[in-house]
């Protein structure tokens, strides 16, 4: 049987394509480089974007997992925060003590200890959805809440500030002209193709969002595999909001609201479904770069920002409406036919 559920899978991950995000990703280079000759191709206008874009691209990735299962998680940015104000807390007392410039070793333990905030954070909301069966737009909206109201008492609404000069270097280093969170986001991207397309959880996450009545009667443990997915989704939020502490050299409990939307309409652009059973890495990193060079361009061209929410907006019902319609039409002939006739009734002997 799980041979066969193999196959499914492996269709259902076959069927789609991201060609068209990358001619979208092309066309929205070309137009914009046009548009802003002089400022939107320059180097240091592309490695701005590569600053921004991990960000993005973790809660992106988050997103897309959940949404693999048939929920989502608009917890990400909370959880996000929440996981930055911890490790900069962790941070904060060692400054008067330590080193102006920190160690490794502080540095790797502040980092773990804000991933496993995310960790923790993300069993959360799997065991509310899993455990209680709360429908996963209310859970992690309350979670959303909880987390940021938890992060905005514990540091009354203030800034936390005097990070190790090494861990900022997480968020504004660029060896060989390649920022470290490009590198960062590289390797947790690789992680998650890795956990969806070729580890086993990946293959319950796909199945239990496909079909989560024939995933429960094939013995799936649905909990497992939802606390699975957003213990996932919260360690990708957690470095998320690492790389945003060290990049802006603070942490704030509200940082990133407007994240919320764009990590959604990032999942929905890469194609994947949002009744669950679908999702790719390679969709999440082709819409995330073309969003941010959409504001990128934007910011060059004297754009204000509200334009720019406005735009997400306007991309997020284009692209829903769009798989409504392609959706109905491929209903539309099974319409046409009508119900399968009932097979005949044997008679008893």
């Amino acid at each position: 049987m799980m041979a066969g559920f193999g196959r499914l899978s492996g269709w259902m991950r076959g069927e789609r394509s991201p060609r068209q995000l990358f001619i979208a990703a092309a066309a929205v280079f070309l137009v914009f480089s046009a548009a802003s000759s002089r400022t939107f191709p320059s180097v240091a206008n592309l490695q701005s974007m590569g600053f921004q874009f991990p960000e993005m691209g973790l809660l992106g990735l988050g997103v897309m997992l959940s949404m693999v299962t048939g929920g989502i998680d608009l917890s990400m940015v909370a959880i996000a925060d929440l996981a930055g104000l911890t490790a900069a807390e962790f941070f904060h007392p060692m400054a008067g003590g330590a080193p102006p410039g920190g160690s490794w070793s502080q540095v790797v333990v502040g980092v773990t200890v804000a991933l496993a905030v995310g960790a923790g954070c993300g069993a959360v909301n799997g065991l509310l959805i899993g455990g209680l069966r709360i429908p996963p737009i209310l859970a992690t909206l309350a979670t959303s809440e909880l987390f940021g109201g938890l992060a905005i008492a514990w540091t009354g609404g203030q800034a936390i500030v005097g990070l190790p000069q090494r861990f900022l270097e997480i968020g504004n280093a660029s060896p060989a002209g390649v920022p470290v969170p490009v590198v960062l986001f590289a390797v947790a991207a690789a992680a998650t193709a890795v956990l969806l397309n070729w580890r086993r959880l990946g293959l319950l996450m796909t199945l239990v969002g496909a079909n989560p009545v024939a995933a429960q009667f094939s013995g799936i443990r649905a909990l497992s595999v939802l606390v699975g997915t957003y213990v996932a989704s919260g360690l990708l939020a957690a470095l998320a909001g690492v790389i945003i502490i060290a990049r802006t050299a603070s942490a704030t409990p509200d940082y990133g609201q407007s994240y919320i939307l764009l990590s959604v309409v990032i999942a929905v652009l890469a194609g994947v479904d949002p009744n669950g059973g679908f999702g790719t890495v390679t969709g999440v990193v082709l819409a995330t770069l073309c969003l941010v060079m959409i504001q990128a361009g934007f910011i060059g061209l004297g754009f204000s920002q509200f334009l720019y929410e406005i735009a997400q907006g306007g991309i997020l019902i284009a692209v829903l409406s769009f798989q409504a319609a392609r959706q109905g039409r491929r209903q539309e002939p099974q319409r046409r036919r009508g119900p399968a006739p009932a097979p005949p009734r044997s008679e008893a002997v």
